[in-house]
């Protein structure tokens, strides 16, 4: 036999080896998903990959036909190329170093093992693996009906292999898969939602909101809340009258209502119950007919617990407590919601504080939130110590700031610029390159 068939013989046991390793990972790495958007488009084999990896029964045999593929491939490469290849390169070692006939056969096999081991794994299995995990749809459908083909023809094997594998897991305490999911890790879908931005499937603002969606769960309430020092709230004795201006004067249209101090939150009023009792009693003096009682939630509590919180009472303001079961401030619904899809303005609303821009620096004010901060100049400062800016100064020099203090941070230096009484009221933000962090 001429080494032209030998050759052709052996790429051809290595490409059945590659189809069946292909469709293995390529239909075990098929979203269901993306296999019905390609069927809704036309493409019948998407449909037919999409019923198998919606089954755990068709899968499990679908993969085992891989297998059996791969290995029936490989031991035929092996016992092939030995019989053939061995016989033809022998002589040829034997004349080049003189050997006796056992010496040259076992150079023979050995060169040979080597030789079809490397080609079997690169050919075989490395490349068709990558490709299949890399285009997996596209590769399901094009290795479909050859597997399938196959699957018709090994039955019996696979049926004995998978009943002999149930029996075993069996004796072991255990049972055959009824179920197949991709199972994603929140930082594996974040991931998953990098890629598929890079690969144009989602636009910018659809990979910042699911990246928003998945940082939620991570984030606290502690993070998201008005702070006791901005929190409008007035003494339950108030005037109606007084109330009313309150509201008016705040823009708001919910006021926390306290006892002896803040720290006693007994209720809450609406703007527009405030207006019925005034238009009902003129002389209205006492607001707790009308008051709501109030929601008390720790700040440990994550933001999306929060929301499905005020939705189950259909409230849209709570009260934050400390660990001492102090008040630590108050959050809304807007809050949360705004945690996604960003400051929510209105035509009564105040101006954000903005940030200014100077030659080397950036001014901004000490109540901003260190997220939104981050996400206005690209940063990565932390979160989890402070809510806002001149918290995280604050926490980062262990005392109260002083005008001039700094706080340096990788490539970052903040620095102090003016005090509101014990408050941090403006930063300078100076960013150096990496190379000239402060230590």
């Amino acid at each position: 036999m001429n080494w032209l068939i030998v050759s052709a013989i052996i790429c051809l046991l290595i490409a059945i080896n590659a189809l069946f390793v292909a469709g293995e990972f390529a239909t075990a790495s098929a979203r269901p998903s993306r296999l019905a958007q390609l069927g809704a488009e036309g493409n019948r084999t998407a449909l037919l990959v999409g019923k198998i990896v919606a089954s755990p029964t068709l899968l499990d045999r679908y993969i085992a036909t891989c297998q059996l593929g791969i290995t029936a491939s490989s031991l035929v490469l092996g016992y092939y190329g030995q019989a053939t290849l061995s016989g033809l390169l022998e002589p040829a070692l034997a004349a080049l170093f003189g050997r006796g006939d056992i010496a040259a056969e076992s150079l023979s096999a050995t060169a040979v093992l080597l030789f079809l081991t490397g080609l079997q794994v690169l050919f075989g299995e490395l490349v068709p693996k990558n490709i299949g995990v890399r285009y997996p749809e596209r590769l399901a459908g094009l290795t479909y009906y050859p597997v399938q083909w196959s699957t018709h023809l090994l039955r019996p094997l696979i049926f004995l292999f998978n009943g002999s594998a149930a029996v075993i897991l069996r004796l072991f305490g255990h049972d055959m898969m009824t179920e197949h999911a991709h199972i994603h890790a929140p930082e594996e879908l974040l991931v998953l939602v990098d890629e598929s931005a890079a690969g144009g499937i989602l636009d910018a603002e659809e990979q910042e909101l699911l990246q928003k969606t998945l940082h939620l769960r991570q984030r606290t309430l502690r993070q998201v809340m008005i702070p006791r020092t901005r929190m409008l709230a007035a003494p339950v004795d108030t005037p109606c009258d007084d109330l009313f201006r309150l509201l008016s004067d705040s823009n708001f249209s919910r006021l926390p209502l306290y006892g002896e101090s803040v720290d006693e939150i007994v209720g809450q009023v609406h703007l527009k119950d405030l207006l019925r009792l005034r238009w009902s009693d003129p002389d209205c003096a006492d607001v707790r007919a009308i008051m709501h009682p109030p929601i008390f939630l720790p700040e440990t509590l994550p933001a999306i617990e929060a929301f499905r919180q005020l939705q189950r009472q259909r409230r849209h303001l709570a009260v934050v407590l400390d660990e001492f079961g102090g008040v630590a401030g108050l959050v809304t619904v807007e809050d949360l919601i705004e945690e996604l899809f960003g400051e929510i303005q209105d035509e009564f609303d105040a101006q954000l504080p903005a940030i200014e821009q100077r030659e080397n620096s950036f001014i901004a004010p000490g109540d901003i939130p260190i997220a939104a901060l981050n996400a206005q100049l690209g940063l990565q400062l932390p979160e989890e110590t402070a809510a806002t800016l001149g918290g995280l100064i604050m926490h980062g020099i262990a005392r109260v700031p002083a005008p001039g203090d700094c706080l340096h941070l990788d490539n970052v230096t903040l620095r102090v610029e003016e005090m509101a009484g014990t408050r941090v009221a403006v930063v300078a933000i100076e960013m150096a390159p990496e190379e000239e962090a402060p230590a």
